[in-house]
């Protein structure tokens, strides 16, 4: 876990938003692992998420001060770089849509 993280191919960088509250955490759909940290898994999928290939998991700690960010296949296992395909545009177009949802619930940040 680090304090800021890059998603595997993009160049944007991303932290944890100082006003993150345990409660939007919870609201965005993060689930609390027996550990005490929060992750957050969403498939990025073109027509059904049943189908999807890849996902998006992000955690963040109990003290809520790191966080990781990586795009994986469906097992959770590998990295996954969908920015080097033009094919998987609407997988990007998907991630960026999750990614500004979670700015403008201030749970994370650019950095």
């Amino acid at each position: 876990m680090a304090n800021t993280v890059i998603i595997n191919g993009d160049n944007r960088k991303f932290t944890i938003n100082s006003e993150i509250k345990r409660y939007a955490l919870i609201d965005a759909g993060f689930t609390k692992t027996k550990r005490g940290n929060f992750m957050y898994r969403h498939p990025l999928y073109n027509e059904s998420p049943y189908n999807a290939t890849c996902q998006l998991k992000l955690t963040i700690n109990e003290d809520l001060d790191h966080l990781t960010m990586v795009v994986t296949d469906t097992n959770g296992l590998q990295k996954v770089n969908i920015f080097k395909n033009k094919q998987l545009a609407p997988m990007v177009e998907l991630l960026d849509f999750i990614l500004k949802d979670l700015e403008d619930r201030q749970i994370i940040a650019p950095y």
